[in-house]
């Protein structure tokens, strides 16, 4: 998968309040699943914002791009390794070496997302944690939306997962749910839509058991 011209131009990829309010919540669920310090691999790194926060939260970074393009910015932003490659091919990193794992709004845009959550078991170490955040196929938001729900807006997105099917893909590359809900993030609310960014006024992001707009996953490796 290679990226579309103009891909990068978006404000999901622009540092602004409302995202800045997002990496802090980030971090706080992390912590909230005891993951308090250590390497934290952060596959889609886009420009680095995440891998930033990390450093700052006295983690230790890596990452992983497709675009060497953003991959360079990460690198500048926070000094971390970020190797360039698709997810959706063997991860570059030795077994068991990883704390934890992230794929924020990742996971939708892999064709072989399954082999790629093998990899992650392959690269946490045991009792290490998958952090997943994705588009929820059965939000509240998608009948009300329609074409204009976020899924649609980007063409790379190829697949849709309920709460199910990745509970299943978890059970399937040998990991743990430990948790499995949904959110809606108001502190991101329009980037990909500006219909709705004037929610962004609400500046926070609500955990809900279900209807919200994005699955909030985590899966850890058994012991």
């Amino acid at each position: 998968m290679t990226h579309p011209a103009g891909y990068f131009d978006r404000e999901y990829f622009r540092m602004h309040p409302g995202r800045a309010r997002y990496l802090a919540w980030l971090l706080a669920w992390l912590r909230r699943h005891g993951i308090e310090r250590g390497r934290v691999l952060d596959v889609g790194a886009g420009f680095g914002f995440w891998m930033e926060a990390l450093r700052d939260g006295g983690y230790e970074p890596e990452g992983m791009e497709l675009s060497a393009e953003a991959a360079e910015q990460a690198r500048a932003r926070t000094a971390a390794a970020v190797a360039v490659g698709s997810a959706d091919d063997p991860f570059p990193f030795e077994d068991a070496r990883f704390a934890a794992v992230t794929m924020l709004d990742v996971i939708e845009h892999l064709e072989r997302w399954p082999q790629a959550l093998a990899e992650t078991r392959r690269v946490l170490v045991p009792g290490g944690k998958l952090f997943v955040i994705t588009l929820n196929a059965h939000s509240a938001a998608r009948p009300l939306l329609g074409r204009r729900w976020s899924f649609w807006l980007d063409p790379t997105h190829v697949h849709l997962f309920s709460a199910r099917g990745l509970r299943d893909g978890f059970a399937d590359a040998a990991l743990e749910t430990a948790e499995m809900a949904t959110m809606s993030n108001f502190a991101l609310v329009g980037e990909g839509n500006r219909f709705l960014k004037p929610l962004r006024g609400l500046g926070r992001v609500v955990r809900t058991p279900w209807l919200g707009d994005s699955l909030m996953a985590v899966a850890r490796r058994p012991s």
